[in-house]
């Protein structure tokens, strides 16, 4: 018993002090990002080089695998669209991993030395699983709020503005949620920085990468390098969005009686399990404390994931 209290300490001082770190990098980090941004000028924006730098260039260092992992969970939390800074994220994750080895270790009853990997594996794939549906999300509304984008953007263009004011009016107006508000504003001030506008639009495409969104950029850059005609480009493909996403929600449609039964089959083995379980405990214990239960348990597990896994596989519909 004494070992287990001690293992428990000393893991919980293990992570404690992870999370300290963590916090000290992220600080490094943002100060060093801040530090970029003040040798611009505060009045004209433009970049203020040091000549002592352009006189004598320095070879710099292969970036660390702190920074490239750091710089990595940045992006994609940036791409995900979560107002979330490096050094709350970092923060979060710790105190998740000391939480779950908390819990493991005094609720579960665990050994300390099963829980430290379980601690540090959980946090984590927890994390990306949250960035995953936070990013498909982004994208989801993204693309339902596009086709009125391009119609702002082909009003413009047809008053006679060009690309870049095309783009300000987008954002000018507010049109679309703030997954459309924010693309074309970054696209807006990539443009103003003197980047091209294939360029601008393929950087765009890799931030959101649907079928709708590299059909205007490929469109877009094509009319207009080739001088065609960009307007009625941009009005086919908001009507081609709109009759896209009519089409997805009648096939939605016609495939909820698939969905909803192959919930009803997904949920039912665990409601029942449950019942009994809870109206005879007894009756399940084998499968829990005998080997040839929990092997029977492991694989009836298995095979429920893997019919619920070909069941959603059958119920979607890429259209």
């Amino acid at each position: 018993m004494p070992f287990v209290i001690v293992t428990f300490l000393a893991g919980f001082v293990v992570y404690a002090a992870l999370a300290l770190v963590a916090v000290i990098m992220a600080d490094r980090i943002r100060r060093r990002h801040l530090a970029r941004l003040d040798r611009a000028h505060p009045d004209t924006g433009t970049l203020q080089i040091d000549t002592a730098q352009v006189a004598v260039p320095r070879k710099t260092a292969p970036a660390a695998p702190q920074g490239a992992l750091s710089a990595q969970l940045a992006n994609r939390i940036a791409r995900a669209g979560l107002h979330l800074g490096m050094r709350d994220a970092m923060i979060r994750m710790m105190l998740a991993a000391v939480g779950v080895y908390a819990a493991g270790v005094l609720a579960l009853g665990l050994h300390p030395l099963i829980a430290l990997p379980l601690a540090l594996a959980v946090p984590v794939l927890l994390g990306a699983l949250i960035l995953r549906i936070a990013h498909a999300r982004y994208i989801k509304d993204f693309t339902a709020d596009l086709p009125e984008a391009l119609d702002v953007f082909a009003r413009g263009l047809r008053a006679g503005r060009p690309v870049t004011d095309s783009l300000t009016i987008v954002v000018e107006t507010g049109t679309g949620g703030a997954p459309i508000l924010r693309e074309f504003t970054r696209a807006r001030d990539a443009m103003r920085m003197g980047a091209s506008l294939p360029d601008t639009l393929h950087r765009l495409g890799q931030r959101i990468p649907t079928p709708e969104v590299s059909f205007f950029a490929v469109a877009t850059a094509l009319q207009t390098e080739t001088g065609g005609n960009l307007i009625e480009t941009m009005e086919n493909l908001a009507a081609q969005l709109r009759d896209r996403r009519q089409l997805r929600r009648k096939a939605r449609a016609l495939s909820s009686e698939a969905r909803a039964s192959a919930v009803i089959l997904a949920s039912l083995p665990f409601a029942v399990g449950l019942l009994i379980g809870f109206l005879n405990p007894a009756y399940l214990a084998p499968l829990f404390t005998d080997p040839r239960g929990q092997v029977m348990a492991v694989i009836a597990v298995s095979s429920i994931g893997l019919g619920i896994f070909t069941m959603v596989r059958m119920g979607k519909l890429n259209v």
